[in-house]
């Protein structure tokens, strides 16, 4: 548990003063994902012909960051040319594996962005990939919602993570990094 805090901490303070500039850097978190999911289907991010991916956590449920950051991406895509929209994919991963199937999560967020794919893993699944994730949930007291961390996780095509976007941040920075990745001009600091 410290030793999570820690790295938190660490990537946090590593971020203080970058604002919204489109620095590029391997982040010690994140990275590929290699699991079954529900379905038993096998996932791993390195088969994914996208050369950019942007990973972010969430449940079908959620009533306000979920939709408002898919919104959020979907807009941010939206002028980008048909070849450029082939640069990258949406993986929206379940924290509430409960409720939501890996058919209903993809369903639900490709009403966003038809470029995505939701997953939905067993429990302890979820937990190992939260955590490799440095990402934050926990189950509200009435046992229907989650709170929880709303960065996306932006995945070169070595499937490293190279930046954390926040909620915050513009659609202009998401827009910008799926160009910047996706060009080969930026290379691994």
């Amino acid at each position: 548990m410290k030793k999570n805090i820690v790295l938190i901490l660490l990537v946090g303070i590593s971020m203080i003063g970058c604002g919204s500039s489109l620095e590029f850097t391997e982040l010690p978190i994140g990275g590929n994902i290699e699991a079954k999911d529900k379905s038993g289907q096998f996932v791993s991010f390195k088969s994914f012909q996208e050369p950019v991916l942007l990973v972010f956590f969430g449940y079908t449920y959620c009533p306000d960051f979920c939709p408002n950051t898919l919104a959020k991406i979907k807009a941010a895509v939206e002028p980008l040319s048909a070849e450029e929209k082939t640069k990258f994919k949406v993986v929206f991963i379940s924290v509430d594996p409960v409720r939501d199937s890996p058919e209903t999560t993809t369903k639900y967020v490709q009403f966003y962005l038809p470029q995505s794919i939701g997953l939905s893993f067993s429990e302890d699944t979820t937990n190992q990939i939260l955590k490799q994730y440095a990402a934050y949930v926990q189950k509200t007291e009435d046992g229907q919602s989650f709170d929880h961390s709303t960065y996306i996780y932006v995945l070169d095509k070595n499937r490293k993570t190279r930046k954390l976007i926040k909620s915050t941040d513009s659609k202009e920075v998401i827009t910008k990094s799926i160009l910047a990745l996706s060009g080969d001009s930026v290379q691994a600091k």
